[in-house]
C-alpha cells in the first residue's frame, strides 16, 4: 500500500535520518520548556538558537548540529522480539564522526558477508531470522571489537552487509493507518483515511553538535563551554522529543551525550 506520510530519508541510500533543521528545531523547543521551568532569563533560547529577524535585528545561533543518522536498526528475529542491525557503510561513518572527538572505534567492516552476520553483542545461534530472511553466523575467532560500549542498552547487536540493511531499513519500518471521525455520525471522515510511516521504537540515531559563544547580546554574555552546558546539563539532560504526533506519544527519544573528555556510552 502506500504510504501517504513517509519518514525522512537519505535521497541516495534510502536511509532514514532526521533532518538537522528538525533535531535543532527539537533541541530549542525542549530547552525552551526545561529553562521556563528552571525560570532563567526569558531570551535565553534567541540568544542560543538565533533570532530571524529584519535586517541588523538577527544573528546566528551558538549551537550548529548535523543530520541525525541512521546507527542501530531493531529487526523482529526468531532468537529474541528484536535484534538491532548495522552494516559496514554505517559504521564507517560512525568512525569517521567519533574521530572528530578523539575517539576511536573497531573496524569490523570486512567481516560482513552477503548473506551472513558477524555477532557484534549477545550471543547467537548459527543462523537466524531477520524479518523474512535467513542469515548464517560468521566466525568471531580471534575477532576483537570495542563496539560494545558505544551500543548503549542494546543486548543483541549484528553487523549484516550493506545490501540486507538497505533492504531491512527499506521494507521494516512501522506503518500505521490513521482516520478522523466525523463528529455528527461518529463514523470515518470520507477521504481521511491514511497511512504514516514511523521509525521503530529503539532504533538508534546519532547527530554531531557544535556550540559557541553567543553571537547576539553582550549584555549577558555566555562562552561555548557555558551554552554546551545550559543545553547538556539544563535541557536536554535525559530525552528529547523530535518529530510530529507528540500527543500520541511519538518521538520520545533517550538522549546521551559523548564528550572528548568522556569516551563510552551510546552515540546521541
Amino acid at each position: 500500500k502506500a504510504v501517504d506520510l513517509p519518514i525522512q530519508r537519505e535521497i541516495h541510500t534510502c536511509w532514514p535520518m532526521v533532518q538537522a533543521s528538525g533535531v535543532k528545531g527539537a533541541l530549542r523547543d525542549w530547552c525552551e520548556r526545561a529553562w521556563k521551568k528552571l525560570k532563567l532569563d526569558g531570551d535565553l533560547a534567541e540568544r542560543v538558537f538565533g533570532r530571524a529577524g529584519e535586517e541588523g535585528d538577527n544573528w546566528a545561533g551558538a549551537v550548529t548540529v548535523t543530520d541525525a543518522k541512521i546507527f542501530l536498526f531493531p529487526v523482529r528475529s526468531n532468537v529474541a522480539p528484536f535484534v538491532h542491525v548495522t552494516c559496514p557503510a554505517v559504521l564507517k561513518r560512525l568512525k569517521e564522526t567519533l574521530e572528530l572527538l578523539d575517539i576511536n572505534i573497531s573496524d569490523v567492516s570486512s567481516l560482513a558477508k552477503e548473506n551472513g552476520f558477524y555477532p557484534i553483542k549477545g550471543n547467537f545461534p548459527k543462523s537466524m531470522i531477520l524479518e523474512d530472511m535467513v542469515v548464517e553466523k560468521e566466525s568471531s575467532e580471534g575477532q576483537e571489537n570495542n563496539l560494545a560500549g558505544y551500543l548503549g542498552q542494546a543486548e543483541k547487536v549484528v553487523l549484516v552487509s550493506d545490501e540486507v540493511f538497505g533492504h531491512l531499513v527499506r521494507t521494516a519500518t512501522e506503518v500505521q493507518a490513521h482516520i478522523a471521525i466525523d463528529d455528527d455520525t461518529g463514523t470515518a471522515k470520507d477521504g481521511s483515511l491514511r497511512y504514516q510511516e514511523y521509525l521503530p521504537a529503539d532504533s538508534v540515531l546519532y547527530f554531531l553538535t557544535f556550540f559557541s559563544d553567543e553571537r547576539g547580546s553582550r549584555e549577558h554574555f555566555k562562552s561555548a563551554t557555558e551554552v554546551a552546558d545550559l543545553i547538556v546539563k539544563k535541557g536536554v539532560t535525559t530525552h528529547i522529543q523530535i518529530g510530529g504526533d507528540f500527543t500520541l506519544g511519538k518521538g520520545i527519544c533517550k538522549a546521551t551525550w559523548i564528550s572528548p573528555e568522556k569516551k563510552g556510552g551510546n552515540p546521541s
